[in-house]
């Protein structure tokens, strides 16, 4: 029972077994549940479910990894979740810096963690590469959701400056 819901969970309820890009539908259903989740809650009880997700996903990694037949699996996209959120958490920064609506910050955030996770410049290539294990899953995702933060901040602080 337990290794089924982490199987889903891992997959993020399936999405992960979309044949083509299961990582940008994966960020992109994180980027509609946190348009819908903000109405509800505060950023903090975000913040925190997103530290729940991050700890639940290493050990439902380690007590799933042999469900999956490569070390970096296409399948897993918890991770994607956790590197989109990132960027997510950070947008009472980004209203201070340029105040825009809450969407223009999701699709920002998207667009530049996508580019990140998938282009993987310096360090994240370098994590992705060495890393093993549930930490190398999840950690180069992680690196590309505080890139994409990094970024986006710069970019507004110029814009509202």
């Amino acid at each position: 029972m337990i290794k089924k819901f982490n199987l889903l969970f891992l997959t993020l309820f399936n999405v992960g077994k979309i044949k083509y890009a299961p990582g940008t539908f994966a960020s992109l259903a994180t980027c509609l549940l946190f348009l819908f989740f903000i109405n509800y809650f505060s950023i903090s009880t975000v913040f925190f479910a997103t530290v729940i997700i991050l700890l639940y996903s290493i050990f439902a990694i380690n007590t799933s990894f042999e469900s999956f037949q490569t070390n970096d699996p296409q399948e897993i996209v918890i991770d994607e979740v956790v590197g989109q959120l990132i960027p997510l958490l950070a947008i009472p920064i980004y209203d201070t810096l340029y105040p825009l609506p809450t969407m223009y910050y999701c699709f920002g955030s998207f667009i530049l963690f996508r580019f990140f996770d998938i282009i993987k410049p310096f360090p994240i290539s370098y994590i992705d590469k060495n890393t093993d294990g549930p930490f190398g899953i999840m950690f180069d995702d992680i690196v590309a959701g505080f890139f994409s933060t990094i970024v986006l901040t710069i970019i507004l602080f110029y814009f509202g400056g």
